[in-house]
């Protein structure tokens, strides 16, 4: 009997695979065995459902996971004879959800109908999870699996290793395969990883992913694992460092102010510490309480040129301020004093000389 293949890439949703494309392909090829090869992040949990029952029905089908394969995707394989899995893929199931927007302003009514309105909407999740959980409870009740134990699987909502799948029973087979990357590759899925802060599976744990050379095999996964677990492992100090007869002082003259203002030529740094006196703590206790009075002191200087004049409040810079104030004062005559009366002199002036003038003497002939 020969076997068809068709790939299931995407989402399982009005707008991705549906039931209706499936059924399609089934209904064309009835009789055939049928291989689906599945890499999908789940979707429509009312499709999937809807896709196993064809699945189901059709009898003779294979669903094959490879990559990332969760949530309703894993249910979709619910009604396949046979699950199999990619040794570097990985697998992962988790309670239903529902979209929930729900941004205004309520009354205390309206809160209550939201409020019970969501209620209702939990239970429907309650009941959805509920079947849900009894598939998968069914498909490892020869591990040993309980109802509770799916349920706790579901909460905790993380990814699984093939093996760890196959230990739950979820799968029949696991299809062994050696990825070879070039470093370069790697080295990006590395910092694409490392940068998303993506989780790493359980499996990583149970197993050793020493990767001595470029020779050593392993899977996609267990590769990227490994150098993500290079990264972030925490280096150790060495006995050199842990060892206080290595630990030097030196003479630090980093701090230019503090210095001049101690009166010293450095400060002494043991271990990225320095050790100040009394004395020194009371010189940059007076200094910080001077530097305060001084911005005081300026703050009411300059609040005192604002007072004067629109425009000088205008002007940046208590400088600048004083500069201004004292070009007006220039323009001001010297000698001038202040309002409009005019300097009394105590001598009356002297018109003698001007009487002999000789057109003064002429008008007296006359």
């Amino acid at each position: 009997m020969n076997e068809v293949v068709l790939e299931v890439n995407g989402m399982i949703d009005h707008y991705g695979w549906q039931r209706t494309n499936i059924r399609y392909f089934l209904n064309k090829n009835k009789g055939n065995a049928v291989r689906l090869k599945v890499n999908s992040f789940g979707g429509s949990v009312n499709e999937a459902i809807a896709i196993s029952k064809l699945l189901e029905d059709h009898g003779n089908v294979t669903v094959e996971f490879i990559g990332f394969c969760a949530s309703a995707v894993t249910w979709m394989a619910f009604g396949a004879k046979t699950r199999e899995m990619h040794e570097d893929s990985l697998w992962l199931c988790h309670k239903s959800s529902i979209r929930v927007d729900i941004y205004r302003t309520m009354n205390s009514d309206q809160l209550a109908d939201t409020i019970k309105q969501l209620e209702n909407e939990k239970k429907n999740q309650d009941a959805i999870d509920l079947i849900i959980a009894k598939k998968y409870a069914d498909m490892c009740a020869d591990k040993d699996k309980s109802l509770a134990d799916v349920f706790d699987l579901m909460k905790q909502e993380r990814w699984l290793s093939a093996d760890e799948v196959k230990e739950w029973g979820f799968i029949d087979n696991i299809i062994p395969g050696i990825n070879k990357i070039t470093d370069e590759y790697r080295n990006l899925l590395i910092e694409n990883c490392a940068a998303l802060n993506f989780p790493l599976p359980a499996i990583i744990d149970k197993q050793d992913y020493t990767l001595a050379n470029d020779e050593v095999s392993g899977s996609l996964v267990n590769r990227i694992v490994n150098s993500i677990k290079a990264i972030f492992k925490p280096m150790e100090k060495s006995t050199e460092d842990n060892n206080p007869i290595n630990n030097s002082t030196i003479m630090n003259k980093t701090f230019v102010m503090v210095n001049a203002l101690l009166g010293v030529e450095g400060l002494a740094e043991n271990n990225g510490k320095v050790e100040l006196t009394i004395d020194q703590l009371q010189k940059i206790c007076n200094a910080l309480k001077e530097a305060d009075d001084n911005k005081q002191s300026v703050t009411k200087a300059t609040e005192a040129l604002d007072a004067i004049s629109p425009n000088i409040k205008g002007i940046t810079g208590l400088e600048n301020k004083i500069q201004a104030v004292a070009v007006v004062l220039n323009m001001v005559p010297k000698g001038v004093p202040a309002g409009n009366a005019l300097p009394k002199d105590d001598k009356a002036e002297d018109f003698s000389e001007t009487a002999k003038d000789p057109v003064n003497e002429f008008v007296k002939e006359r």
